[in-house]
């Protein structure tokens, strides 16, 4: 549970980042599916899972006001080759099935 938690502080860090720096009347925050956190003996997501607590989709409507607080770092392509990160790129995107 400690770790589940951990993941949704994490995340939701990157969300507040995100909606403090883009303008929208209407952001949605979702999932693709809930979890189970020991309920009748389930954890995680399992495959075909007919119970609530796995089906509902976590889902939560709000705004976003850009502050300007956040400029990401930004990198040409001519550096992500000089760093090997193109290759490795392309390397993980195969082994996916994507190239």
């Amino acid at each position: 549970m400690e770790a589940a938690k951990d993941m949704l502080r994490w995340v939701l860090d990157d969300v507040e980042l995100l909606i403090g720096n883009v303008d929208a009347d209407k952001v949605v925050i979702t999932s693709d599916h809930g979890n189970g956190f020991g309920e009748f003996g389930t954890y995680g997501h399992p495959a075909g899972s007919l119970q609530q607590y796995v089906r509902r989709v976590p889902w939560v409507t709000t705004t976003a006001t850009d502050s300007n607080s956040y400029e990401p770092e930004t990198r040409t392509d001519e550096d992500r080759n000089e760093e090997g990160e193109a290759e490795v790129l392309e390397e993980r995107l195969a082994s996916l099935g994507y190239l």
